[in-house]
């Protein structure tokens, strides 16, 4: 008998791996040995890239040779002039982007991020001094944060596997580019960091041609009450999450800063490598990319660093790995999931990403500060960090069982959360809208895609159809149910 059950647990276990595994490789057939390595990827690369090198190395500027409290404060102040952007950007949506369609303005921005690692060279050689190092750091930070905007912009566009799949291979291109820059003579990567602003500037503007065309911008008093909150315990929830990790960091590295260490670069690159694999594989193993499977496995993979943490040797090559794939983990999930949120509801980029993204730098500055400031009042025993541990394995616990749990992220899918005994799943919800309405099989299909938030593109090239005869499906959808736009559609079906 115990035999028996044990065979079917492991052909049972088995079948499920060949079904993950299965439905992996239907999500990679959409996704071109192209779509690896073209603008999109390159450009995001050179961008995350850009800013590691500022101010994650020893490159540019001596604060990451110096001690962890001017670090600290360079940091701190890029970080500043990032939310900067960010919150301009969410909060002035049209006059950013009526800004930025300027010629002029594009030009400007990557004039200051070429001129800003010029200019913080120039300190590390003595030629200035505070309050100049503060200052260049907030303009540096002013243009990565416009950055972040651009490349949320570009990616909203693209169909939820195709961002999945980019970002995971940009956070491993810019690893990559950061290692092998790292490696080189001290003057070539002055001249690299110099001239990766223009080539970044090439590819967005020239290239790809964001804030070419007015995008019509949609804040989130444009959506129901019910889904508002469901934006708000996102941001939230990452909120809370990037505080603990970077918290966590801040104290186990604090009297030993990774950044010391030669092997740092391709720790980065290696913990990049795991968390993309991580990331990749968690929601891509499902029909309809299992964005409450990634969050659930991503959520636990962060505990288990935390606890592992107090018994790794402070400064080891093992330490700094684990450091640095809670930073890949935490990083490429905001993005991803932003760029759902942004498509799901129809929002402007510039809005989700300024608000989401900027949670998220907020949530890392004040784990970064308040590490730094237990560390000065407190003497960190072990008893101290490991309750500080608990704390922060506390918060996790928070943000994934109450705030943001694991039925809320399932309707990133567009799916249905059965919290009603009445409520019928999603298909048959759609299904049955469609045939009250008299809908045409088409129809059906463009419907559904509509109400799982996928974009117009990723539609056309779902279903084989060209971008006019969207248009057109979309028409007659909407005049059948009585409705105006797409988010009438979401309620309509969620009711």
């Amino acid at each position: 008998m115990y035999m028996f059950f044990f065979e079917r647990g492991i052909v049972k276990e088995e079948t499920i791996k060949q079904t993950r595994i299965a439905w992996i490789k239907k999500h990679l057939r959409d996704v071109t040995l192209a779509d690896l390595f073209d603008m999109k990827v390159l450009g995001f690369a050179c961008s995350m890239a850009w800013y590691y090198i500022m101010f994650f190395s020893t490159i540019i500027h001596f604060s990451t040779r110096n001690d962890v409290s001017h670090f600290n404060s360079v940091f701190g102040f890029s970080s500043l002039g990032i939310l900067a952007v960010l919150l301009f950007g969410a909060i002035l949506l049209k006059t950013f982007t009526r800004i930025m369609k300027r010629t002029f303005s594009k030009t400007v921005l990557i004039a200051i991020m070429s001129v800003s690692a010029i200019m913080l060279v120039l300190v590390d050689l003595d030629y200035f001094r505070q309050p100049w190092c503060s200052l260049i750091s907030t303009i540096a930070g002013l243009g990565i944060g416009v950055m972040y905007l651009a490349w949320g912009v570009v990616y909203k566009e693209l169909s939820p596997t195709r961002v999945i799949v980019k970002a995971s291979c940009a956070f491993l291109v810019a690893s990559l580019i950061f290692a092998i820059v790292v490696a080189l003579p001290r003057e070539a990567g002055v001249v690299i960091a110099v001239l990766l602003p223009i080539a970044i500037g090439f590819i967005l503007f020239k290239s790809i041609g964001v804030w070419s065309k007015t995008e019509q911008p949609k804040s989130i008093g444009s959506i129901s009450m019910r889904r508002t909150a469901f934006f708000v315990r996102s941001l939230v929830s990452i909120g809370i999450i990037s505080f603990a990790e970077s918290l966590m960091q801040a104290l186990f590295f604090n009297a030993s800063p990774i950044i010391n260490e030669g092997s740092y670069p391709w720790a980065l690159l290696i913990a990049t490598i795991i968390s993309a694999s991580v990331i990749c594989f968690t929601m891509l193993s499902s029909e309809n990319l299992d964005y409450g499977y990634a969050y659930k496995t991503i959520t636990f993979v962060l505990a288990f660093i935390f606890l592992l943490l107090p018994i790794l040797t402070l400064g080891s090559f093992q330490a700094s790995i684990a450091a640095l794939i809670m930073y890949s983990l935490v990083s490429l999930l905001v993005w991803i999931v932003l760029t759902k949120i942004a498509g799901l509801y129809g929002l402007s980029a510039l809005f989700v990403f300024g608000i989401g993204w900027g949670i998220n730098i907020a949530g890392s500055l004040a784990g970064t500060f308040g590490g730094a400031l237990l560390g000065s009042f407190l003497e960190l025993t072990p008893r101290i960090l490991s309750l500080i541990t608990l704390i922060c394995i506390c918060l996790l616990f928070l943000a994934f069982s109450f705030i943001f749990d694991e039925k809320s992220i399932i309707k990133l899918t567009g799916g249905e959360v059965n919290d009603n005994p009445h409520h019928r799943p999603f298909h048959a919800r759609c299904e049955d809208i469609a045939r009250k309405n008299g809908l045409t099989k088409r129809e059906t299909e463009v419907m559904v895609l509509l109400a799982k938030g996928r974009s117009n593109p990723h539609i056309q090239e779902e279903l084989d159809i060209a971008s006019g005869t969207i248009n057109t499906h979309m028409s007659h959808i909407y005049k059948k149910l009585d409705i105006h736009d797409r988010q009438e559609l979401l309620d309509l079906i969620d009711v």
